[in-house]
């Protein structure tokens, strides 16, 4: 009786999935038959991402806000690290060593600050009154300004940016003519403080991670009074702070440097590639159709405010009017070169200066 309740199940589960799929496949074959019936992908796409874009246009004011008080938090805290367990680790060794690493991690450090407060405040550029530049007829059909080359519309701060790379949250500011500099120059700063890291904070993490925790005597002081052996009193002792925290801290600052190092380093490498071709983001993205274009028809595509790699550096720099390197590797509030609005070509490098 048993196997046959059994066999009875068996039939009755095979039956049923045979009568699911019947089932379902006859749905199919009515919507099938049904006349013009597809899906609409852009709509549903649409639809997916209206949400997304009503949240980011709602609230990233708000959340702007919360990302730079992040950075700046995240920058305390590695900072704080670095003093309290590589300080005393480096000074230990020798304290010639420790003032070079002082005096160099504060040089990251002070750039790291500058630049990036900098790209806060700087506005990145708008597009002045129609009055004042008649000659361009451009306007923005969101915002009604005037819109110069290389100006494109902020949906995030509703209005025209001149010369717009992107919007950048951990900013809360867009990065444009006036503010790209300050904002390249902090990635690539950070990026040299997390491979400064990596280097001297190895030997530290290593020496955190094999030594053992100090531990208590086990039991209690005692003093022989002649024939026993008796409890000692002593005022209660704090007891030495355990390493446990300092591994756990060691490791994560070695995962958060780990993560901000490709992140930053990929980004630092895609914009100074587009630096070195003359390139924007938003127009790296219109260029690549242009270029696609022009190979279909034969010919090659010719970016016009591309003026070499080498002269595309110094004016992005803005090492002219007798700059020089000291303003790259040193705080430097210099203006961007140009008014933003007209922009020179390939065949007019009068305004870049060599000395």
């Amino acid at each position: 009786m048993r196997i046959i309740s059994k066999l009875f199940f068996v039939s009755n589960f095979v039956i049923s999935k045979i009568t699911r799929k019947q089932i379902w496949k006859k749905v199919r074959q009515k919507i099938g038959n049904i006349p013009q019936f597809s899906i609409d992908w852009d709509d549903l796409t649409d639809r997916f991402i209206e949400p997304i874009i009503w949240v980011v246009d709602h609230f990233s004011d708000s959340l702007g806000k919360i990302f730079v008080s992040l950075v700046w938090l995240l920058i305390m805290f590695v900072v704080g690290v670095a003093y309290w367990i590589g300080l005393s680790f480096y000074w230990n060794i020798s304290a010639e060593l420790t003032i070079a690493l002082v005096i160099f991690g504060h040089w990251i450090l002070l750039n790291v600050v500058f630049h990036y407060y900098m790209a806060l405040i700087t506005p990145p550029g708008l597009p002045p009154d129609a009055e004042k530049v008649p000659h361009i007829k451009a306007r923005c059909k969101k915002c009604q300004s005037v819109k110069p080359e290389r100006t494109h519309h902020c949906s995030i701060c509703r209005t025209c940016i001149l010369r717009m790379d992107h919007h950048c949250p951990w900013l809360n500011n867009c990065v444009g003519h006036f503010n790209h500099r300050y904002f390249f120059l902090f990635m690539a700063f950070v990026v040299l403080g997390m491979i400064f890291l990596f280097i001297f904070g190895a030997p530290v993490i290593v020496h955190e991670l094999s030594i053992s925790d100090a531990s208590e005597p086990i039991g209690y002081p005692v003093f022989h009074n002649g024939s026993h052996l008796l409890p000692k009193q002593v005022e209660e002792v704090t007891p030495p702070r355990s390493r446990s925290l300092r591994r756990a801290v060691s490791v994560t600052v070695a995962i958060l440097c780990a993560g901000i190092l490709a992140a930053l380093g990929a980004l630092v490498g895609w914009h100074a590639r587009l630096i070195s071709r003359g390139e924007t983001s938003i127009e790296n993205l219109t260029n690549k159709d242009d270029r696609e274009a022009k190979r279909l028809e034969g010919s090659i595509f010719v970016n016009p405010y591309d003026c070499g790699s080498y002269e595309n550096w110094r004016i992005f720099l803005g090492l002219s009017e007798g700059r020089t390197w000291r303003c790259v590797f040193f705080p430097s509030i210099h203006p961007p070169k140009g008014d933003g609005i007209s922009w020179y070509f390939k065949n007019d490098l009068t305004h870049v200066s060599y000395k």
